[in-house]
């Protein structure tokens, strides 16, 4: 099979841009492993395709330019071997031709590694937009659509076993609260945040958090608790005395907040973290890490009194006391209550503790006539859902399986399977549109957090290491 007329040389840019060439394929003609660090900048200008790349060949670490051609022969056909501006170039990325030269070389005589992609494993896989495309012909979309979708929730199954095992790991070198701690801390943390919470995690370990919630009365506990997260964290090192800050409520919120961390910070020889460990960069006030954190604050006061996996287990088999037909749609309506975090008045309106970050207009007149923008809960419905799909359940599957209690397990498993879709990402819209090559499956192959699952365990075991002929032995 050849590849299809359609591919074109803007679908190859995407596929580099995007990182989506799968692993297998990412060897030169050497057989050097070449690893993405950085794609660089598209130059819509003469030159290179892309401007500034970072990649990894064999245990080098290169930076310089990128060129793509539909042709591995254009290299020479283009006359790039006698122009200096393509002397930068770190990699030539091509599609592979019968009489695809051996060896490039730029106009300085210096050679170029190489990496050609199988020309008749490029198809395209959305008809309407020619950018897109994967690389193979999926041998699993080919089957029946039943049979598409039975493997797909089958695998999902297996992410949750996957999830539940890492989960395992973790418990071994620390409690089970410490383990869902950690899990939930770097949830919060999204992509851009999850080091900065994990570290929070240990400098605050949850024995030690709930134990100063339980024993101490200097101070309601939220407010105890977002002082030992947020001083923890060092978002109150950078700032000017409360007294200072021109905002009042940003003052009045700080104040005892601050006045409760300082002694707290030497009797428990906590060394915070930098704010400038935290990344703002590119995020959406809503998504700031200080208001990420207050819902993590918000989340964990609930569970201080009873811990954690207690607190979850209990809950969730008190949920199941319904009839069997119902107890699943009231074990997710219960867990979504409790993880699902309004803002309460300071975080509807605000976003950072910086008095210019929190104010919606400069003219403090307009600002008395504006209402101030709401940011929404700190912790909102799809949120709770990803946490409760990925740290939650597996959690207690693994709990229920280590405990002996089949009940607890199978439950977990049953609600798993019983969960909505969560919000959709390049993963699974990808997968979609790989596994409906055949058939119109696009629409019913993922209509649960099951079989999104599934997808994302499909292309990260199978489609990217190009693990097809394994991929079609999961056929049920």
């Amino acid at each position: 099979m050849g590849m299809h007329p359609n591919f074109s040389e803007p679908a190859l840019h995407e596929l580099w841009r995007q990182r989506q060439i799968p692993v297998a394929l990412l060897r030169t003609t050497e057989a050097q492993a070449v690893e993405v660090i950085e794609p660089g900048e598209y130059n819509r200008d003469a030159g290179p395709d892309f401007r500034r790349a970072t990649i990894r060949l064999g245990d080098k670490i290169l930076q310089g330019d990128i060129e793509l051609h539909l042709d591995a022969n254009d290299w020479f056909k283009h006359r790039h071997h006698l122009d200096p501006n393509y002397n930068g170039v770190i990699l030539h990325l091509a599609v592979a031709a019968a009489d695809a030269p051996v060896l490039l070389r730029k106009e300085n005589g210096l050679a170029i590694p190489q990496l050609l992609l199988p020309r008749e494993q490029l198809l395209p896989v959305h008809p309407k937009n020619k950018n897109s495309s994967a690389f193979f012909d999926c041998p699993l979309s080919r089957t029946a659509p039943e049979k598409i979708h039975a493997t797909v929730r089958q695998v999902g199954l297996w992410r949750l076993q996957a999830k539940a095992e890492a989960f395992a790991e973790q418990v071994a070198n620390s409690s089970w609260d410490q383990a869902v701690y950690r899990g939930l801390a770097e949830a919060m943390g999204y992509d851009k945040n999850q080091e900065p919470f994990r570290r929070l995690t240990e400098l605050l370990p949850i024995e030690l958090v709930f134990s100063e919630l339980r024993t101490s009365r200097e101070a309601p506990p939220a407010v105890r608790l977002e002082a030992m997260l947020f001083g923890a964290a060092g978002f109150f090192t950078a700032l000017p005395a409360p007294e200072k800050i021109p905002d009042a409520e940003i003052a009045n919120y700080l104040a005892p907040r601050v006045q409760l961390w300082e002694p707290l910070q030497h009797a428990l020889q906590i060394r915070p973290l930098r704010r400038e460990a935290w990344q703002f960069f590119r995020l959406r006030p809503p998504n700031f890490p200080t208001r990420r954190l207050a819902g993590f604050a918000a989340l964990l006061l609930k569970f201080y009194r009873d811990g954690l996996l207690e607190n979850l287990s209990g809950l969730f088999l008190a949920a199941a006391k319904v009839a069997v037909r119902k107890r699943t749609k009231a074990i997710i309506a219960e867990l979504l209550n409790y993880f699902v975090c309004p803002a309460d008045e300071f975080w509807q309106t605000h976003y950072d503790f910086l008095p210019e970050a929190s104010a919606p207009n400069e003219n403090s007149e307009t600002r008395i006539l504006t209402p101030a923008t709401n940011y929404g809960d700190l912790i909102g419905r799809d949120r709770a859902l990803d946490v409760l799909v990925n740290i939650v359940l597996p959690a207690l599957w693994h709990y229920g399986r280590q405990a002996g209690d089949a009940h607890l397990q199978n439950l977990a498993q049953e609600v798993y399977g019983g969960f909505p879709r969560l919000q959709e990402n390049q993963i699974t819209r990808a997968m979609r549109q790989q596994l409906a090559q055949q058939f119109p499956v696009s629409r019913t192959v993922a209509p649960s957090a099951l079989t999104q699952q599934g997808l994302i365990h499909l292309q990260k075991l199978y489609c990217r290491p190009l693990r097809c002929e394994e991929c079609l032995g999961l056929i049920i």
